[in-house]
C-alpha cells in the first residue's frame, strides 16, 4: 500500500523533478541554470579577480597567466580580467532579467484582473491597449523613452524593461479569470461573503499560477535578450558596470585577434537562453492541464 499511495503523496516540486530527470536536455538545462543563478548570487566571491582593475600590460591577453595572477578567460581591450568580469556581467543581467520579468508579469496580471472584473468597455480598452503593444516593436519604444530620459538611470531602465511582455501576462489572466468566474467556485467565495480582492488573490490566483509561471519561464529569455541588445547598442546597462551585452559590445571589435571577449560572454547567453527555452517547454508540457490530457 505504501508503494500505491507513494505517488499520491509526492509534492508537486518532487514531481516535478522526478519528470525532469527522465530528460537529460531539461536536466542539463536546469543544471546549467541553477549554476547561473549560484554565480549570480555570489558573484563578488566567486570573481577571481576586481572586475575594474586595469592592465594595460596585460592588455588582450589569451587565457594565461601574468604578473597578477591567472586569467581564465584571458583580459579584455584595458588589462581586466575577463572572467572576473562575466561573473559580475551575469550577476548584474540576470539581476536586471529577472527582475523585469517579474515586473511585466505584476503589470499584466492587474491589468487582465482590471479587464475581467469589470468587463464592458473598461475590457475592451484594455484589450485596445493589448493590441497596440503587441504589435509595436519595443526595442523602437525603449529607445524612444531612453532617448529622451537618458541612459545612467537603472531603475529606469529596469522598469522600462519589465514592461515588455505584459500583454502576454494580461492576456492569459485575462482569459483563465473569465473561465475561472465561469466555472463557479468564484461565485460561491463571493456568495459567501468574501471581497474582491479576496477573491482574486486567494481563490483565482492560485488556479491561474500554473499557467503564468509558464509564461514567465517563456518569458525569460526574451527579457534576456531584450537587455542584452538594450546593453549591445550602447542604451543600456552603462560603464563602468558590466552586463553581458556591453561585454559582447566591446568584444565586437576584437574578434580577429581576441576572439574570447567576444565568445565568452556570447556563450553564456546562448546556454542561458536556451536552458530557460527549453525549461519553459518543459514547464508548458507538466504544467499545462490540456497538454497533459492530450499526451
Amino acid at each position: 500500500m505504501s508503494d500505491a499511495t507513494a505517488p499520491a503523496g509526492r509534492g508537486p516540486l518532487a514531481t516535478l523533478l522526478a519528470s525532469a530527470a527522465k530528460s537529460p536536455l531539461v536536466l542539463l538545462a536546469l543544471i546549467w541554470l541553477l549554476f547561473i543563478l549560484i554565480v549570480a548570487i555570489f558573484a563578488p566571491w566567486v570573481a577571481p579577480m576586481d572586475y575594474q582593475e586595469i592592465d594595460l600590460l596585460a592588455r588582450l591577453a589569451p587565457p594565461s597567466w601574468s604578473a597578477r595572477g591567472f586569467h581564465l578567460l584571458g583580459t579584455d581591450h584595458l588589462g581586466r580580467d575577463l572572467a572576473s568580469r562575466l561573473v559580475m556581467a551575469v550577476q548584474l543581467s540576470m539581476l536586471v532579467a529577472i527582475f523585469g520579468t517579474v515586473i511585466g508579469a505584476i503589470i499584466g496580471v492587474t491589468i487582465g484582473f482590471v479587464a475581467a472584473r469589470f468587463r464592458g468597455w473598461v475590457d475592451d480598452l484594455v484589450m485596445v491597449f493589448v493590441d497596440f503593444q503587441a504589435s509595436m516593436p519595443f526595442v523602437i519604444i525603449a529607445l524612444a523613452v531612453l532617448a529622451v530620459t537618458g541612459t545612467g538611470n537603472m531603475l529606469l531602465f529596469i522598469l522600462l524593461i519589465g514592461f515588455q511582455g505584459w500583454e502576454k501576462y494580461a492576456r492569459i489572466t485575462r482569459g483563465m479569470t473569465l473561465s475561472a468566474v465561469n466555472h463557479g467556485y468564484a461565485l460561491s467565495v463571493r456568495l459567501l461573503g468574501g471581497g474582491t480582492l479576496r477573491v482574486y488573490l486567494r481563490h483565482i490566483l492560485p488556479n491561474i499560477f500554473a499557467g503564468l509561471i509558464v509564461q514567465m519561464s517563456i518569458n525569460f529569455p526574451e527579457t534576456v535578450i531584450l537587455e542584452t541588445s538594450m546593453s549591445f547598442l550602447g542604451v543600456g546597462i552603462q560603464p563602468p558596470n558590466a552586463s553581458l551585452g556591453n561585454l559582447l559590445s566591446y568584444g565586437r571589435d576584437y574578434l580577429l585577434n581576441a576572439w574570447w571577449i567576444a565568445v565568452a560572454p556570447g556563450v553564456v547567453i546562448f546556454l542561458t537562453t536556451l536552458s530557460m527555452s527549453i525549461v519553459g517547454d518543459w514547464l508548458r508540457d507538466e504544467l499545462d492541464p490540456v497538454t497533459r490530457r492530450s499526451a
